[in-house]
């Protein structure tokens, strides 16, 4: 039969493979799908460093940092299973209402990279619209100890709330929450099932965060299986609605790390919650007037009440 290969169909007839589709299927397996496999497998094995990409440091104390004593005080948090959370205590500059006893509180989640140093000026910015401001490097992040994931971060921003409110003695409702980026998540993981005792702020900021990380990954990656093989999927889309307090979400129209889409998304699927898009913004830059301009708000609603 020559160079074509010979061998039987079921009913004992002789049949033939012709060598070109032998040679085409095999060139299929080895220069597309184990190639295809191995980028799939590597994607779960390493998803975790491509979504947490911190900045480390020895240590990020006020003292070292060389920030001035009225700044505020150093933060330290150690959680269930021995991990410690390092963050800071930042004073407002400015009290708006004298009569308080303490200035209302901004709980800062931030996004998934760099550390609390690197956000420096907007610490100092919020700060000076009359908030203290309280920040935290999450684990692995800064000089934090331990590794990140959606459990363990969900259940940190527990104990961070519980901290500001239990051993801090802020009002929960003179604080607010404010979460860019990855932090968006983190902040809506308050309002998870498995926490019985979801906070009741007195207001909620979004900037540039996600409906789902599902959502993100499908929509980057539309011809592998990435959303299904999520480890944390963060699944704000399905939290927002649980949220009684006000909300208002910034998204810049030309965020390409997470579309504004995402921040439509939010605002659809609660009540409570306003859209504020950005002309022409992107990834985690609201201009800060219209960031002070919105805690002003929340602080002239605090002192009329």
């Amino acid at each position: 039969m020559g160079n074509q290969t010979v061998g039987r169909d079921p009913g004992g007839l002789r049949t033939e493979i012709n060598p070109v589709w032998k040679r085409i299927l095999r060139a299929v397996f080895i220069y597309a799908l184990i190639p295809y496999l191995v980028v799939t497998i590597g994607f779960t094995a390493f998803q975790r460093r491509l979504i947490y990409q911190p900045t480390v440091a020895n240590s990020l104390s006020i003292a070292e940092s060389k920030l001035t004593t009225d700044f505020g005080v150093d933060a330290e948090l150690t959680t269930a299973d021995g991990n410690t959370l390092h963050g800071w205590l930042a004073h407002a500059t400015t009290l708006n209402n004298a009569d308080a006893d303490k200035a209302p509180l901004v709980v800062y989640f931030p996004g998934n990279s760099l550390n609390r140093l690197e956000r420096i000026a907007d610490v100092r910015e919020v700060a000076s619209r009359g908030f203290d401001v309280l920040i935290f490097d999450y684990r692995g992040f800064g000089d934090s100890s331990g590794a990140p994931s959606e459990a363990a971060l969900s259940s940190d921003a527990v104990l961070i709330w519980q901290y500001a409110h239990e051993t801090l003695g802020y009002d929960e409702q003179r604080t607010v929450i404010f979460g860019e980026s990855l932090g968006g998540g983190v902040a809506m993981s308050l309002w998870s099932k498995a926490n019985a005792h979801p906070p009741q702020p007195a207001a909620v900021i979004l900037n540039s965060t996600f409906a789902s990380m599902p959502r993100i990954v499908a929509a980057k990656y539309p011809y592998f299986p990435f959303q299904f093989l999520l480890f944390d999927r963060w699944q704000s889309i399905d939290r927002i609605g649980s949220v009684e307090a006000p909300i208002t979400i910034f998204h810049g129209t030309d965020d390409q790390m997470i579309p504004v889409e995402h921040g439509q998304a939010l605002a659809q699927a609660s009540p409570h919650a306003r859209f504020v898009e950005i002309q022409g913004g992107v990834h985690n830059q609201i201009p800060m007037a219209r960031l002070k301009a919105e805690l002003e708000s929340v602080l002239v609603r605090l002192e009329s009440n």
